[in-house]
């Protein structure tokens, strides 16, 4: 078995940039780094960064990272995420290998993937999100009702990390108590590249999941993971690496994802007065406005295995490149959207791309939209004028899940 160092130092060649390989036009080339933009060292938010994208082809091939295409339009996301017999989503991280754990159904392509859902959906069903979008409803109001005497909160800690967090791990019922460090360990994991820390902080994933799968499997409840240990049981279960890794996807998809939407969208409420307004005066219109926010504010750069040469809009895939999915790029394409950039409440349904397309659509998007309806509704009662703090500005970061790494909000108490 190969020595830590030698892992380490494999992981990170990963990330190196590459010669640009004979098929790909010059004029197709950009040097993007999608966890590193360099627009953000100009003083650019990320979403800025990723939008300058949009200034050159609809795809492009970047030597960062290994080597990959990168799709900036939403029917181009779209074309990719539903066609996996060509874009497989076997792999899903960049630079491939770069994950070296499967994480079932999300690593797992149709028709196979379907049994690893099954095991998924009975958790996010609309009875379940309603007996769910309580308990939120009520965490939400308590944390709101601690926040408000105080005048102000670092709202990424405070509140995003906080209430969708303890909502994901009443789902697999993991401690409270340690719920800060097990958002260190995902966030970790998200957004480091350095591989050391980054396969560090899954290794403590996997010892803690291993040894909680165990204990769940001799003495199940009614929890996810309990659920999820009982597949060692089913006649078509393959082995050990496929509880840990649905284990994982589950883990570091509870962790980050709502919170980051959370705080992007309070971000955008502290700056756009006018938008409060609305939402206090006129509460029915919440779930139209945050199916904008969820356009608005894409999250997910994914990666896809191409399974053979295929050729697409003037661009050839060939057999084992990646192709990155953007979802932030697809909320902005203003091919697909007018003014997309703006939040407007009165822009009706329109298709997005925030939970994918396809098969490997995101299965836990009924409780993303319950509890982000909840905030909208509960904060604005509660904390209807709030605005950020001018001395600490907020910073955000890109990658895999883009997201803000703090946000100071100021009120009057």
């Amino acid at each position: 078995m190969p020595e830590k160092t030698e892992i380490y130092a494999r992981h990170k060649e990963l990330y190196s940039s590459v010669p640009k390989p004979d098929h790909v036009p010059q004029d197709l080339v950009v040097d993007f780094d999608y966890l590193h933009p360099a627009e953000m060292d100009k003083g650019k938010d990320v979403y800025e960064a990723w939008k300058t994208l949009h200034n050159g082809p609809d795809i492009v091939w970047t030597p960062r990272n290994g080597g990959h295409w990168l799709v900036t339009r939403l029917e181009d996301a779209k074309f990719i995420q539903e066609n996996f017999q060509i874009f497989s989503h076997e792999e899903f991280t960049i630079p491939r290998g770069s994950s070296p754990v499967k994480m079932p159904p999300l690593t797992v392509d149709p028709p196979l993937h379907a049994r690893y859902r099954a095991i998924l959906n009975p958790f996010f069903t609309p009875s379940a999100v309603r007996t769910m979008r309580e308990t939120a409803d009520a965490l939400t109001t308590e944390l709101i009702e601690w926040l408000k005497p105080r005048g102000g909160c670092e709202f990424v800690n405070d509140f995003a990390r906080v209430m969708p967090v303890t909502m994901f791990l009443g789902i697999v019922d993991l401690p409270l108590d340690r719920r800060e460090e097990f958002v260190e360990w995902g966030v970790t994991f998200m957004t480091s590249t350095d591989p050391e820390t980054k396969l560090g902080a899954q290794n403590k994933v996997i010892a803690y999941l291993t040894e909680v799968l165990s204990e769940r499997y001799k003495k199940p409840g009614n929890d996810l993971l309990s659920k999820i240990a009982g597949w060692k049981d089913n006649p078509r279960y393959e082995g050990e690496h496929e509880i840990i890794g649905m284990a994982l996807l589950v883990f570091f998809g509870g962790l980050d994802t709502v919170a980051n939407l959370l705080s992007f969208v309070t971000r955008h409420l502290a700056t756009h007065p006018e938008l409060r307004k609305r939402l206090i005066v006129d509460p029915a219109i919440i779930p139209q406005a945050a199916e904008e926010f969820f356009r608005r504010f894409g999250l997910s750069n994914t990666g896809r295995l191409v399974k053979g040469d295929y050729e697409y809009k003037g661009a050839l895939f060939k057999k084992e490149e990646m192709v990155m999915v953007s979802n932030p790029l697809a909320s902005m394409d203003d091919h697909a959207f007018n003014h997309p950039m703006d939040v407007d409440f009165d822009r009706g349904e329109v298709p997005n791309n925030t939970f994918g397309n396809g098969p490997h659509k995101c299965v836990g998007q009924p409780l993303a939209r319950a509890e982000l309806q909840v905030f909208l509704s509960q904060w604005l009662k509660h904390i209807p004028v709030f605005r950020l703090d001018e001395k600490r500005p907020p910073k955000t970061h890109s990658g895999a899940v883009i997201g803000l790494d703090h946000l100071h909000l100021v009120w009057d108490a």
